[in-house]
């Protein structure tokens, strides 16, 4: 299993005290995440908790979002072995002489080169929808393996 899906999120936010008792009212509150990921301070309003629960809410979701990001959907898994087993069975010589056609480690190479061609297209589709949700260059960097800086130089000009 991957580090990356071991990483459990569980996240927290609860009302703020009042100001009774003496002690000061709360001047804000924040998601946290068992991590150690805290989110951005937002104003608490003692008189309507609830009103802070949409944006706690979305600060949330975009540290799941970038916490997960190695960590993929099943079919997207499924689909990802299926096509390795394929073009790995092109590469290994056949015993039956009858069934030549499954050995083509020339068609093997163009497979893995048509599949390099779609995920750098890819990569490209799903960092400009990133950019347009409001991910830094940092979160974007984190599930292409590689620094904030050559994220941007990459892939800013598209």
């Amino acid at each position: 299993m991957e580090a990356a899906e071991q990483h459990e999120l569980g996240s927290a936010w609860s009302f703020k005290y009042d100001g009774r008792e003496g002690r000061p009212r709360a001047a804000g509150i924040r998601a946290i995440c068992d991590c150690g990921w805290r989110g951005p301070r937002r104003a608490a309003n003692v008189d309507s908790p609830d009103s802070a629960g949409d944006l706690l809410c979305e600060d949330w979701f975009r540290h799941a979002e970038v916490s997960l990001s190695k960590v993929l959907p099943p079919r997207v898994r499924k689909a990802i072995g299926t096509a390795e087993e394929a073009i790995l069975g092109l590469t290994f010589p056949q015993t039956d002489l009858l069934r030549l056609d499954e050995h083509r480690p020339l068609a093997a190479i163009h497979a893995a080169t048509v599949l390099r061609s779609l995920a750098e297209s890819m990569q490209r589709t799903g960092v400009s929808a990133a950019r347009a949700a409001g991910y830094s260059w940092e979160e974007i960097a984190r599930p292409l393996e590689t620094t904030r800086q050559s994220a941007h130089e990459r892939f800013s000009r598209q």
